[in-house]
């Protein structure tokens, strides 16, 4: 790594096990190993490496790309959502699950959820890029689904996507809270449980054959 990597990866470190803003631009500067003067040839301030990492994990969840992609095409390409939703489902779920086997990544999500609630910025990147963006794909997804006669008419798609995200939220927050270091073991537990409450939802709001 260049050094403006290890500032990345040192005061991501950081910040995930003693929260942002208890840590200072000297003590990142002392475990990558240089002067604290030398972190503004690469950051011009603290919240900067914060923005760095939002941008980071931004361009990982990306929703107006997952829109458009191959496999997670909602409004062109979705023959396979119409005729096997929870494969389509499965299939998203291996994307997260490959974001997940980094380390980095489990790091920036125990960030948010053990600072949004005393840092601005990381809360409105909360609201904005873990809770808006993807409830407006669910939202999408369950929509498409309804008016193609796959879901029950009463079904109400905002309410469905809500119950469909909240679930596997819940989960990671109960396993980012509980581990420092995250098991492999916790990490497939949590896709097996996201796999089958979303099998469990999809049944019960299907127009039955």
């Amino acid at each position: 790594m260049n050094t403006k990597e290890k500032i990345f990866e040192v005061a991501l470190d950081l910040f995930s096990k003693k929260g942002y803003d208890s840590v200072s631009l000297r003590e990142i500067a002392d475990n990558v190993g240089i002067k604290k003067s030398s972190i503004y040839s690469h950051y011009p301030s603290k919240e900067a490496i914060l923005m760095d990492i939002f941008e980071y994990l931004t361009n990982l969840i990306e929703y107006d790309e997952l829109l458009n992609s191959e496999d997670l095409n909602l409004t062109a390409n979705n023959d396979m959502l119409l005729e096997n939703p929870e494969l389509f489902y499965h299939n998203g779920s291996e994307a997260i699950k490959m974001m997940f086997s980094q380390e980095r990544n489990l790091k920036i999500w125990r960030l948010i959820f053990i600072q949004m609630h005393h840092n601005e910025a990381i809360k409105e990147f909360f609201q904005n890029e873990i809770l808006v963006k993807p409830l407006v794909f669910w939202k999408e997804f369950f929509t498409i689904l309804k008016e193609k006669g796959i879901i029950r008419q009463d079904s109400n798609p905002e309410l469905l996507a809500k119950e469909y995200y909240s679930f596997p939220i819940y989960l990671l927050l109960e396993i980012t809270a509980k581990y420092d270091d995250i098991p492999k073991s916790s990490l497939e537990d949590f896709f097996n449980q996201t796999e089958e409450h979303a099998k469990f939802l999809l049944d019960s709001v299907k127009v039955k054959q």
